[in-house]
């Protein structure tokens, strides 16, 4: 029996495949070959849409980027406060990599690092950077972060927030720790709720010696 697919599927039954494949074999077991056995395609069609190996990768990645970035927006979207947002933004990210554990798995691998030859990926990686910095800066505007340079708040919430996710889709969180076991959404609010508490601990105590010194200059 020939295999055959509408065109107007292809390239969706192409990455779905795939999608499939970095789930069960990991993204070492992704291969042109096996993609096309998966899709139920020809030899060639896979080529019509994607060069070779590394182009499913960069479309998967810029997929999951899209999908990250939408999760994260309408979970901001949906807080009511500065730091409310902030959490949010942060368990969505780790929410999503618990649910798309493929895409994650593809998103930030080393060979999709010279985001220079991949202008697309690029600009759909840094939509979901900037969501996180426009939070920070708002919870500093309001006095539940550290004034200052945001940056290195991002990063640290970023690593916070990527690490948990990392630990969950390929590490020891989900065979459990600490009685963590089976329940991903109390221990991603746990720690979205910590890292927010953190940030506005320090920023009290960092306006706390402006309020010593004010209240010296006042005597």
């Amino acid at each position: 029996m020939r295999k055959t697919t509408r065109p107007v599927d292809l390239r969706r039954a192409i990455l779905d495949a795939s999608l499939a494949l970095v789930e069960s074999e990991g993204v070492g077991g992704l291969s042109m070959r096996e993609v096309t056995r998966r899709a139920g395609v020809t030899h060639g069609a896979p080529y019509h849409h994607f060069v070779d190996r590394a182009a499913i990768l960069a479309a998967i990645a810029d997929e999951g980027f899209t999908l990250l970035t939408a999760r994260m927006s309408a979970a901001r979207d949906r807080a009511r406060t500065p730091r409310g947002r902030f959490e949010a933004c942060g368990s969505a990210y780790v929410a999503f990599a618990m649910e798309n554990t493929a895409h994650f798995r593809v998103m930030y691998r080393p060979e999709l690092a010279s985001l220079r030859e991949q202008p697309r990926l690029d600009h759909a990686a840094a939509r979901g950077f900037a969501l996180l910095v426009e939070c920070v800066k708002e919870c500093q505007a309001a006095g539940v972060a550290p004034k200052g340079d945001p940056l290195p708040l991002v990063v640290t919430s970023w690593s916070t927030a990527h690490g948990l996710a990392a630990l969950w889709v390929d590490g020891p969180m989900s065979r459990g720790v600490q009685g963590m076991r089976g329940d991903p959404k109390r221990l991603v609010s746990v720690v979205a709720r910590t890292l927010g508490g953190l940030l506005e601990a320090a920023a009290h105590s960092a306006t706390r010696p402006e309020r010593r010194r004010g209240s010296r200059a006042k005597r």
